[in-house]
């Protein structure tokens, strides 16, 4: 049987923190966050839609770098590496 102290810890729910992925391709973006259920959104407004994400580049997320993941998916904005990232696009 189980300490009453180990059966508190279980109940606990589990947290994450999102990494500082900005700048970083957004294939591989996916990969790091792997067993997250991860959105691309398009970062310039434009409502393109990420078919080859390795194409794309991190402007920012949703949550931000280093904030507590408290919802899924996780969003991760993203612009063509041809294209700069919209300022504000930090989410």
């Amino acid at each position: 049987m189980p300490s009453a102290s180990a059966a508190g810890s279980a109940a606990r729910p589990v947290t994450a923190v999102m990494p500082d992925v900005t700048g970083g391709n957004a294939l591989r973006a996916q990969e790091q966050m792997d067993g997250t259920q991860v959105r691309l959104e398009d970062a310039t407004g434009r409502n393109r839609e990420v078919v080859d994400p390795q194409a794309w580049r991190v402007c920012g997320s949703r949550p931000g770098a280093d904030q507590q993941i408290t919802s899924y998916p996780v969003v991760l904005l993203v612009a063509p590496a041809a294209e700069s990232c919209p300022d504000g696009a930090s989410g």
